[in-house]
């Protein structure tokens, strides 16, 4: 069981006990990400959450601060997405008030002095040069970008010209539009004690909001479905060519639709039993990798199937996709792939969840997307009643010809992508 509530000023608190477990895991995000952004100020979002760790009134400097968390053997990230910015500590249960001082200071307390933001403009592009440099991490944002017009279809880190020319007003300003106590959500997941609501009390409970919180993004529209405009190539000279097939997807709130789809995807390609890698890595030996999966936003959301080939295999691999979509759609799937798939979710899902991190995560993006959070156990119930009618009702409704997007990076010429 789960405790929410909210602080004086107005700060979302849930609370996740898990016994039998040393760790503790404090998850704090924001419902912002890149889709908030303007044109000018594209990768702020991620920008901001660079700066949050270079150092605060009380800890002067980021080796200040990464020393005093590394001190303690604490696993500790942030991460930017198109709707949500988060950051995390998880660490010995004995540490809970260490890391909540520390997330306090750098959430309420960072400085970002002008030198260290221009300093930290050249790492970012350091970073959007590696992710533009590797297939693998990059091939989901040019499928977003032949997917989705405006924010939702851009990278979250911007681009290189954007990021060197923030100033740091505007930064600030973004920050503190989006950066206050009322828009946080805190989970605090593992050995969650009495101890713990007073701490949280103590680090978060005291700030007060002094900017109203901007709620506005722009709404999701897909590119245009013409065809010459449904596939995007990046040409790049690789041994190995990235594919992506696309379709549109489900927002984060219609749990019902999503769990048929996740029975679905892992069917399809969420094992290396699924259709998908049977068929084409297994018989047809033409990729390595091979995968299905969607994504949620507020409002719309994408499925997607990826494989790393060889360039010239990549017809025939779209054509084995689409094959085992119709097939699905004309006749389901049988009674094992069906059970074996359940079993495949309940048994991935609980090993997860043993973590206290994962179930910070769960716990957060329920609390920021869903209108009713969905515990682990109650969404596992609407896994299993998943029927075979669902799935093929599903596929027939979302896997149409016409809306499937396909993005490539590797060396071939769009002109040679049949779709």
């Amino acid at each position: 069981m789960f405790e929410k509530y909210s602080l004086g000023n107005r700060a979302n608190i849930i609370l996740v006990p898990q016994h039998d477990t040393k760790s503790i895991t404090t998850m704090i995000m924001y419902p912002v990400g890149s889709r908030y952004e303007s044109k000018k100020m594209a990768g702020v979002s991620h920008f901001i959450e660079h700066m949050m760790f270079k150092g605060t009134k009380k800890r002067k400097d980021s080796l200040t601060l990464t020393r005093e968390i590394d001190r303690l053997g604490a696993e500790y990230n942030a991460f930017t997405g198109k709707e949500a910015t988060g950051y995390y500590i998880k660490t010995d249960a004995k540490y809970t008030e260490t890391a909540l001082d520390i997330l306090s200071d750098m959430l309420f307390g960072s400085v970002f002095r002008e030198k260290d933001m221009e300093k930290e403009k050249t790492v970012i592009v350091e970073e959007i040069r590696m992710y533009n440099d590797n297939p693998i991490m990059n091939i989901g944002s040019v499928l977003d970008n032949v997917m989705f017009e405006g924010a939702l279809g851009t990278d979250i880190a911007g681009d290189e010209k954007r990021v060197l020319s923030y100033l740091p007003k505007d930064v600030i300003s973004y920050r503190n539009k989006f950066y206050q106590p009322e828009n946080m959500t805190i989970v605090l997941a593992g050995a969650v004690t009495e101890e713990t609501k007073e701490l949280v009390e103590k680090y978060f409970g005291k700030q007060k909001n002094t900017n109203k919180v901007s709620k506005t993004y722009a709404p999701a529209i897909y590119c245009s479905a013409k065809k010459g405009d449904r596939v995007k190539v990046e040409h790049k000279k690789t041994d190995q060519a990235q594919l992506m097939l696309g379709w549109p997807g489900f927002a984060y709130n219609n749990s019902k639709k999503n769990a048929v789809l996740w029975v679905l995807t892992t069917i399809l390609g969420g094992s290396m039993s699924s259709r998908l890698f049977t068929q084409i890595r297994e018989k047809k030996g033409l990729a390595y990798s091979v995968r299905a999966g969607y994504q949620n936003f507020r409002d719309t959301g994408s499925i997607y199937v990826q494989a790393g080939l060889d360039a010239k295999n990549i017809n025939k691999t779209i054509k084995i996709v689409q094959k085992e979509i119709q097939k699905i759609i004309e006749k389901g799937v049988t009674k094992r792939e069906l059970e074996d798939a359940k079993t495949h979710i309940n048994g991935s899902l609980t090993l997860s969840l043993e973590d206290s991190s994962s179930q910070a995560r769960w716990y957060t993006y329920e609390s920021l997307f869903i209108d009713k959070i969905v515990a682990p156990e109650e969404a596992l119930k609407e896994i299993d009643v998943v029927t075979n009618d669902q799935i093929k009702a599903l596929a027939k409704r979302m896997f149409k010809s016409s809306q499937m997007r396909v993005a490539v990076i590797g060396d071939i010429d769009k002109e040679a992508i049949i779709i």
